[in-house]
């Protein structure tokens, strides 16, 4: 049985659903979002600060620690109202609430509240998401029903591909009205677990960076700008080193990403490995990952079968969400997207794909996590 999905993400106060607006007084001038601390605990003040930590190596935006008491014009103050909630942008009232409880979990939460506030909403509720999610009605109730309604395509803009696994995307049992009942389940199946993620992906970045024009640093710098591979974009606030989508690192996403992980190279005879994760007490209040590479010539398809080793390990991280734990071979065309995500099944996957070197990443906020992976070039 899967677990519920993150429950701080489904707390999250009732508002009006969105993704961008494209009314652009919503968003903070200069690109800076004064803000400052108030009655939290000392985890949810790290989860913050590593949250803030992301947005600035990532983005232009920039969150200035200001006094509360000298604190003019429009603010965020980081709060504990009961709930995970955020308003979508700079509202303009003086200072607003990002509401952070013990129970939003980590810096995954933190990111998604703090993105509410500079002015992205939830993924489900872009006006293309029909063609991406069936909407179970009947599993909502009817209090709830606002959360799920489709944003006008003349009013919002959607400036990303969609990504099930958006760290603004809810869980497939969100809002559910009975135990172990989906309130929404992607088209494309294999996605279940995908949705809820606690990890920020490549595509969150990229519309924030969109949204703030922050890419026009390097567009008008007149200056040497790096020439990314695999879909990598030179980040705004160092045109010479680029963002790279996980599973690809090095200035240029043109390397296997550092620490954990090997490069394993295909044969046309199946090899086996096992690959392992082991949390790591540095990454409190998020997760440790190991990326591996499966590399085989030039042209030549890869072939990966895989499963995980341990039933109660199986048992322990698999939820909607996958937010213990899990799987990620980067198998699709777009080397940008969340992939398939796995922390549940019990029987083997089988993959076939052009993807070479193949990415493969595990992760972890706990449990030790071994799958046992087959591999070889066609």
């Amino acid at each position: 049985m899967l677990k519920k999905g993150n429950e701080s993400l489904k707390n999250s106060l009732q508002r009006e659903v969105r993704q961008v607006q494209r009314d652009l007084s919503y968003r903070w001038p200069n690109n800076t979002v004064p803000y400052f601390v108030g009655n939290v605990t000392s985890n949810i003040k790290k989860s913050v600060r590593m949250a803030i930590e992301e947005l600035h190596a990532w983005t232009c935006i920039r969150f200035q620690n200001v006094n509360e008491r000298s604190s003019n014009g429009d603010s965020v103050r980081i709060v504990d109202l009961g709930s995970c909630s955020s308003p979508i942008g700079r509202q303009q009232i003086g200072i607003q609430d990002v509401s952070l409880t013990k129970n939003c979990w980590g810096m995954g939460t933190a990111i998604h509240e703090l993105m509410h506030a500079i002015g992205i909403e939830h993924t489900q509720s872009r006006s293309d998401r029909n063609r991406y999610l069936d909407i179970l009605a009947q599993n909502i109730d009817q209090r709830d029903l606002p959360n799920f309604e489709l944003l006008s395509p003349r009013l919002w803009a959607n400036l990303v591909p969609y990504d099930y696994g958006s760290v603004m995307h809810y869980s497939a049992d969100s809002f559910s009205n009975k135990d172990d009942e989906q309130t929404m389940l992607p088209k494309d199946r294999t996605f279940i677990e995908t949705m809820g993620s606690m990890i920020p992906n490549f595509y969150d970045f990229d519309q924030i960076n969109q949204y703030y024009s922050c890419y026009d640093s390097c567009r008008n710098s007149g200056g040497q700008v790096a020439n990314c591979a695999n879909g990598g974009i030179p980040n705004p606030n160092n045109c010479q080193i680029c963002n790279c989508p996980m599973g690809y690192g090095g200035d240029l996403c043109d390397q296997r990403p550092e620490g954990c992980g090997s490069t394993l190279f295909a044969t046309d005879r199946w090899q086996k490995q096992k690959l392992t994760v082991r949390f790591s007490k540095n990454d409190d209040q998020y997760f440790t990952f190991c990326n591996s590479w499966i590399v085989g010539p030039t042209g030549r398809t890869i072939q990966v079968i895989y499963e995980i080793t341990s039933e109660s390990t199986r048992r322990e991280i698999c939820s909607f969400g996958c937010y213990e734990g899990g799987i990620e071979v980067k198998h699709l065309e777009d080397p940008r997207i969340t992939n398939d995500r796995d922390c549940c099944l019990n029987t083997p996957l089988n993959i076939t794909t052009t993807v070479n070197p193949l990415p493969v990443i595990l992760y972890t906020s706990g449990a030790t996590v071994t799958y046992d992976f087959s591999y070889r070039y066609m």
